[in-house]
């Protein structure tokens, strides 16, 4: 386990965690959504459910950076920024979805 002197708990650790664990989800989400586009024949929405998958792929990886944030024990860190990444991700796959559905049920 991690010590933090000056901060209480763990929770920035577990905050960091369920955003990994969001921008994972996001990108299995987006993965049968991208095929799905690309046999419907919809570029668009497989382009940004690509875009998506390959922007949450960047941010997980970049949670390690994130990791090493909350270990410095003197450097203040700020959710915000990582925050609205994993935000945007998540909503661009929520979007891709719902043109998908669309796409289904008017074709």
């Amino acid at each position: 386990m991690t010590t933090f002197p000056d901060r209480a708990g763990l929770q920035p650790e577990r905050t960091a965690l369920a955003w990994q664990r969001s921008v994972i989800t996001a990108a299995v989400v987006m993965v049968p959504l991208v095929e799905a586009n690309a046999r419907l024949g919809s570029w668009l929405m497989t382009v940004l459910g690509s875009v998506a998958t390959a922007v949450a792929g960047v941010l997980v990886v970049g949670v390690q950076r994130r990791f090493s944030q909350l270990r410095d024990e003197e450097g203040p860190f700020s959710p915000l920024h990582p925050m609205l990444r994993v935000a945007a991700v998540t909503g661009l796959a929520a979007l891709v979805g719902l043109m998908t559905a669309l796409v289904l049920v008017c074709s």
